[in-house]
C-alpha cells in the first residue's frame, strides 16, 4: 500500500514540476490565444527558473556535503562555519541578494543584454547559494556527527578506521543520503521563493515598462499586474502565478516525503 502511495505521490511531483520542463518546449505548442511576446516571456522566464534551481541544487549541494563533513571532521572549523552560517542566516534572504548584486550593478547596466543576463544569472546563483546553506549545512552535519559520536565510532575504530574514512562511509549510508535528499528539497524551495521575490521586487523598480536583467516569473508576475485592472486580461497575472504554486507544492510534496521517511 506504501509503495502505491509513492507511486501516487512521484507521479503528482513530475505533474506538478512539469512546467520547467514544457518552458523548453516551442511557445507554439501552446496556443493559449495570449500575446506573443507575454508567451515568449512566460518560457524564458521558466526556462530562466529552470536554469537557476539546478545551478543553485547542485553548487549548494556539493558545498553542504563538503562542509558539513569538514564541520565534523574538524570541531575547531565546525565552530567556525556555524558561525559564519548563523551571521548570514540572520540577514533577510532579499537583502543578501541585493548585496551581491551591488558590486556588479555598474557591468550590468554597461554592458549588453546578454552578458548582463550571464553575470545576473551567476550573482543570484551565488546568493541564493549562501541563503540556502546555514539550514542546509546545519542539517546535515548534526544526523551526522550523531552517526560518529553515538552509534558507529567505536565500532568502526576497533577496526582501526580513520575518523576521515568513517565519515566517508557514513556519509553514503542510506540514513545520510536521504538527509541530503532533504536538504536538496529544501534548497529547491527556497531558491524558488527567493528568485520569484526577488524578480517581483526588481521589477517593480523597473516599473511596468522596464525589464530587469533577472529573468524570473516573480518579474512576469510584477510586470503583469495592471491585468487585473478593469479592461486587463487578468490571465496574465493569473497563469504564472498558478504555475509556480504547482511547482512549490511539487517540492513541498518531495520535502514532506523525505521528511516522512526519516520518522
Amino acid at each position: 500500500m506504501r509503495k502505491l502511495s509513492d507511486v501516487i505521490r512521484a507521479v503528482c511531483v513530475v505533474a506538478l514540476a512539469s512546467p520547467l520542463a514544457l518552458a523548453w518546449m516551442p511557445p507554439a505548442w501552446f496556443p493559449l490565444g495570449l500575446d506573443g511576446t507575454f508567451t515568449a516571456s512566460l518560457h524564458a522566464s521558466f526556462r530562466q527558473l529552470a536554469i537557476t534551481l539546478g545551478a543553485t541544487v547542485a553548487f549548494a549541494t556539493l558545498l553542504t556535503v563538503a562542509l558539513g563533513y569538514t564541520s565534523v571532521l574538524s570541531q575547531r572549523f565546525g565552530r567556525t562555519v556555524s558561525s559564519i552560517l548563523k551571521a548570514v542566516e540572520s540577514v533577510p534572504a532579499i537583502l543578501i541578494a541585493l548585496f551581491c548584486y551591488a558590486p556588479v550593478s555598474v557591468f550590468l547596466a554597461r554592458n549588453s543584454s546578454g552578458a548582463s543576463q550571464i553575470a545576473s544569472l551567476s550573482v543570484f546563483i551565488l546568493a541564493a547559494t549562501l541563503t540556502t546553506l546555514p539550514e542546509a549545512v546545519r542539517g546535515i552535519a548534526i544526523p551526522l556527527g550523531e552517526l560518529y559520536h553515538r552509534k558507529y565510532s567505536l565500532s568502526f575504530r576497533s577496526y582501526g578506521l580513520p575518523k576521515r574514512r568513517i565519515l566517508a562511509v557514513l556519509m553514503n549510508s542510506r540514513t545520510m543520503r536521504g538527509t541530503l535528499k532533504r536538504a536538496a528539497a529544501g534548497i529547491l524551495l527556497k531558491t524558488l521563493v527567493l528568485d520569484c521575490s526577488f524578480g517581483f521586487v526588481i521589477q517593480l523598480g523597473f516599473g511596468s515598462y522596464g525589464t530587469p536583467a533577472h529573468s524570473s516569473p516573480g518579474a512576469l508576475i510584477a510586470a503583469n499586474r495592471d491585468a487585473l485592472f478593469a479592461d486587463g486580461t487578468p490571465l496574465l497575472f493569473w497563469l504564472p502565478s498558478l504555475l509556480l504554486v504547482a511547482i512549490s507544492t511539487a517540492f513541498l510534496l518531495m520535502l514532506d516525503h523525505e521528511r516522512g521517511m526519516a520518522t
